[in-house]
């Protein structure tokens, strides 16, 4: 047999030098009447896994699980995982994802220490020297030897941190909080039922989720505890600035001084660096303000039912240092501010104001319109508007394409000239602000005829070198500035989004940084995403510039060599596609593992592992069946974090940047209302009557968000299969509309207006019935050659009270899945039918291989039967497939270098029908706790299909139809009302209420200890989404 220390030396490195300690450490800890359980476990740290092994492991860890709660078990369930380790697909324990403590400098050495690969599979390579930030920074800004980084992700706190120039040390940090700021360590719940503990001496850890206990001084302690291991009290002290917000603007002036936006607390804060503190001098404060009705987005996009915001965004310093001009993106303005005084002025420059800058020696102010498709130029003495200068086409209010969304800026020194970068299309824009008139084009797309997904969003200038920060690929292109030659690339880490020289370097803020950072705690996506700052000296960029190009372009798959390859891969699937599938479904379901939902599946082996199986067979006795019946895929990963994102990808096959950098507000509450696409919306009235209509998807917007400007430049495959003239049918999914709102005629006459969109009272079974009777009424020739259908049920409603138990939802999911699987089976198209079913996201459980794993199925005649597929493949692999296959244009560089799902087809196809459904096995049944009586109403409507209305409830409970009550939202479980819950609570409530307490709390002692001995956090392999939507 194969000594497993072999094994670990050469495929997992990091635990061969731990293995040796943590044996002897374990041998000395194991009291005497546990020696004979023990000693079995232990000597599977040296042998390689056989079945017996196995079994031997399982009975081992339940064994343990009885173990009294005063029993010291870290070091034994580690020695357990160092055997269990063996067993993971080597490709994929990755235990590099982690925060930065201080400052690294690169080299070939190192390098590979520092590279993160990320879920779609690519990988980031940073160069030069890194150092970490908190959670998603989005600006840097520099003033002498002081760097400056805001990072303003989904969290508690959002930072400012300081650095030193020279070394990128840190300095010192500030930490915004939107309540009082707390003394000491402090715990507070969240609206699901979990706790927040923070603590403002490690406010860059932001916040961890963890389970309220009943003794307050338990809450301290375990919030001191959690929040030092997960920042490291050493690296940097913290001053908590009470009452406020950071956003994403930042800038220094000339004396020194830094000037921050707020966003939500509608402020502008003026700090300093002094003798090595943060200090805050002033704080300016900002109002909202009207703009025309006929501007998009055309009416205020925060919550009406709360005071309007100004939404500070970018900043600048005037000249002599005597005004601030400040961009506020719900107000269409620019905000001009004496810095002696305060006094204000205000001016309209147009839709989502994003950055500011000064131009032609600071005689102009120029202005980025987010969703403008171009920039507004102002005269800064007299704060008039001289006029508009377009990037993009021009557009209106029936404007059916994507905007082009130009963001960061930099002006060209001594010169009226600026460069503007279109994020949206790849393109950076060199405008005439004197003339208002643009002058050349920089195509900024990786190779030639690219589609989009370079997302160019930070840019910056010196010696006749343009440097642009390339969020989507992960690089930074640098151009000469008069030819708009290419000249190379800069690997960064995971999602450069800003740019900033000074001191001879380059100084690059990386917003997910090398991945999933320190997570000692369930903790979802807001938290576990450590940023970084990279610093790259200008002088150095010449002589490695062709070997760095090389490097960032191997890394997103973007050489010549390999897309040779991969298309001609390529070429051959989607040949045999053709010849035999002429009809695709797509169904949609949410929020899962692989390991929740098909730990438990055993012929999944080392690809699935029990220990984090919440529902099994008895929830989910048809997708087994399924599974076993049909194509399997094992290593399956879903591309972004959130719903947010999650419905962007399996539609769209990117997710745009305004998605990118607003959800963090949004799932933070902290101003901002959903509007992500595609199409998605909601009310901007949250809490009155009719805010949560589940028909809305099909509606003119009312008083919803407007969704337009979040769109990715391709759209989404209903836009592209009405372009090709694809028969198609939405079941559930929203589509994109004009930017005045209005949903294109042709787009709405595919979609079944009957289809209840998100509603937990009505079940997924009254969904499939709907679906199902839609396309029986239109066989033959009317039958669609693509189907997309969402089944949301699997999501639950955690252990909200009166809801259906998550068992029962899921239950329910299952039932509805696969009867319309066999619905679909028993037509004249399955002979020619290929269905994909998955998650839009892996946010509420955990899995022993990657918080992003979710589980997809392909089912079809042609697939090889009962087939594990271990290929690593993600959602794009998914929408690629279904482009193959329908002869649709990829619609990103995502789709367009991805490969067809292959391995998985065969010659011989098995025309029967899907096997029979099996019934659910869960009775019906509801979470405990107090029922409202119009809870109890809606729950009764839901039953039957429909939803409270006043027509409902005249209908069912008041003959003569007086005196009803408008319908309140209050007691509703919707996509707003809980959400900041987070991935992991989410993933608790739903264990408790399947499995109990304390099964739930031997699965997360079970979590807590695999992650530690894989080198990694939990983070790595649980929940990863801060919403239930």
């Amino acid at each position: 047999m194969n000594v497993v220390k072999h094994n670990l030396t050469h495929s997992q490195p990091w635990l061969s030098a731990h293995s040796g300690v943590m044996i002897s450490d374990t041998m000395k800890q194991i009291p005497m009447q546990r020696s004979s359980l023990l000693r079995s476990i232990l000597r599977a740290l040296y042998w390689q896994r056989s079945p017996q092994a196995t079994q031997e492991h399982s009975q081992a860890y339940n064994s343990l699980k009885r173990v009294p709660r005063n029993f010291v078990r870290m070091s034994v369930i580690s020695s357990i995982f160092a055997g269990l380790l063996y067993n993971l697909p080597s490709a994929l324990a990755n235990p590099l994802d982690r925060q930065v403590l201080s400052a690294v400098q690169l080299d070939a050495q190192n390098k590979a220490n520092y590279t993160a690969i990320l879920p779609t599979g690519r990988s980031a390579t940073p160069v030069g020297t890194i150092n970490g930030t908190p959670n998603f920074p989005t600006m840097v800004a520099a003033y002498g030897d002081d760097v400056a980084v805001l990072a303003n992700g989904a969290t508690p706190f959002q930072t400012i941190t300081f650095y030193d120039g020279k070394t990128l040390q840190r300095i010192d940090r500030l930490a915004a909080f939107s309540k009082v700021a707390p003394a000491q360590a402090m715990a507070f719940a969240t609206p699901g039922g979990s706790g927040i503990a923070i603590n403002p001496q490690h406010a860059g850890a932001a916040g961890v989720v963890y389970v309220p206990e009943e003794d307050a001084s338990l809450k301290t302690a375990q919030a001191k505890a959690s929040l030092a291991a997960e920042s490291n009290p050493k690296v940097i002290s913290t001053s908590v600035l009470s009452h406020s917000d950071f956003f994403q603007g930042l800038a220094a002036g000339p004396d020194g001084t830094f000037y921050a936006t707020g966003g939500n607390s509608d402020q502008v804060v003026a700090l300093r660096n002094i003798q090595g503190k943060i200090t805050v001098i002033h704080q300016y404060s900002l109002q909202w303000q009207a703009f025309p009705k006929d501007q998009y987005p055309y009416q205020y996009q925060g919550n009406h039912q709360k005071k309007y915001l100004f939404y500070p965004d970018s900043v600048v310093v005037g000249p002599e240092n005597k005004h601030l001009y400040v961009t506020g993106m719900l107000a269409n303005s620019l905000a001009r501010i004496n810095i002696a005084t305060g006094k204000t002025e205000y001016v309209n420059v147009g839709a989502y104001p994003f950055a500011v800058t000064l131009a032609d020696s600071g005689q102009h102010l120029v202005v980025s319109d987010w969703a403008g498709n171009g920039v507004v130029v102002l005269n800064r003495q007299s704060m008039q508007v001289l006029g508009e200068i377009p990037t993009g086409p021009a557009v209106g209010s029936s404007t059916v394409a994507a905007g082009v969304h130009p963001t960061a800026m930099v002006a060209v020194p001594n010169s009226p000239n600026v460069f503007v970068a279109d994020a949206n299309i790849d393109k950076v824009v060199e405008v005439d602000t004197k003339n208002l008139r643009p002058l050349q084009v920089i195509d900024d797309s990786p190779y030639p005829d690219a589609p989009p997904g370079s997302y160019p969003d930070g840019l910056a200038v010196a010696d006749g070198r343009l440097y642009v920060a390339n969020a989507g690929n992960n690089d930074v292109a640098v151009y000469d500035i008069h030819t708009g030659k290419r000249l190379g690339l800069i690997p960064t880490a995971w999602y450069p989004t800003s740019l900033s020289i000074a001191n001879d370097a380059l100084y690059i803020s990386c917003a997910k940084g090398l991945g999933s950072g320190p997570n000692l705690q369930s903790q979802w996506i807001g938290n576990m995403m450590h940023g970084v700052i990279q610093k790259v000296a200008l002088k150095d960029i010449p002589a490695h510039l062709a070997e760095w190009t090389k490097t960032a372009l191997h890394n997103d798959g973007f050489t010549l060599e390999q897309r040779n390859v991969r298309n001609k891969e390529n070429v051959k699937t989607t040949a045999y596609l053709r010849k035999h599938i002429h009809y695709v479904v797509f169904i949609l379901r949410e929020n899962k593992t692989f390991d929740e939902d098909l730990g438990d599946y055993k012929p999944a082996g080392k690809w699935a592992d029990p220990h984090f199986d919440l529902y099994n067979q008895k929830e989910l006795p048809n997708l087994y069946n399924l599974a076993g019946h049909y194509a399997l895929l094992a290593n399956f990963m879903a591309d972004g974090e959130v719903t947010a994102q999650g419905h962007q990808w399996t539609d769209g096959a990117s997710d745009s940047d305004v998605v990118q950098r607003l959800w963090p507000e949004y799932y933070s509450n902290r101003g901002l209302l959903w509007n992500a696409g595609p199409g998605g919306t909601s009310s901007l009235k949250p809490k009155a009557a009719g805010a949560h209509n589940p028909y809305v998807i099909y509606q003119p917007l009312g008083d919803h968000t407007n969704p337009w400007i979040s769109y990715p430049e391709k759209l989404y495959l209903f836009n592209d299969l009405l372009q090709h003239h694809v028969s198609f049918e939405d079941f559930g999914e929203n589509v994109t509309r004009r930017r005045d709102g209005v949903i294109r005629a042709g787009l709405l006459q595919h979609m079944d207006v009957r289809y209840p969109y998100w509603n937990r009272m009505i079940l997924d079974t009254d969904r499939e019935k709907l679906a199902e009777q839609w396309l029986k009424s239109h066989p033959g020739a009317k039958f669609p050659h693509f189907i997309y259908i969402w089944l949301p049920d699997d999501h639950t409603a955690g252990l909200s009270p009166c809801y259906y138990t998550p068992d029962y939802y899921v239950a329910n999911n299952d039932y509805a899945t696969a009867k319309f699987v066999h619905y679909l089976s028993t037509t004249p198209q399955w002979k020619h039918m290929a269905i994909f079913l998955s998650e839009d996201d892996a946010q509420s459980g955990a899995d022993h291989i990657n918080g992003h794993r979710t589980l997809a199925l392909v089912i079809s005649p042609w697939v090889r039967k009962g087939m594990l597929n271990t290929q690593l493949d993600s959602q794009v692999n998914i929408v690629k497939t279904i482009e193959a296959t329908l002869d649709l244009p990829p619609m990103s560089q995502w789709d367009a270098n991805a490969s067809v799902i292959g391995d998985i087809w065969t010659d011989h196809p098995d025309f029967a029908p899907t096997p029979a459904v099996l019934p659910i096995q869960v009775p019906v049944s509801f979470n405990a706790g107090k029922c409202s009586n119009r809870t109890l109403l809606r729950r009764e409507a839901g039953a039957t299909g429909h939803i409270l209305t006043a027509k409902w409830l005249k209908a069912h409970t008041d003959p003569h139809g007086q005196h009803l009550a408008p319908v309140s939202t209050e007691s509703a479980y919707t996509p707003t009302s809980l959400l900041k819950v987070s991935g992991p609570e989410q993933l608790k409530q739903e264990w408790i209420a399947s499995k109990g307490v304390k099964s739930y709390e031997h699965f997360m002692a079970y979590l807590h200890h695999y992650a530690q001995v894989h080198g990694t956090t939990i983070a790595s392999y649980e929940a990863n989404e801060g919403k239930l939507h």
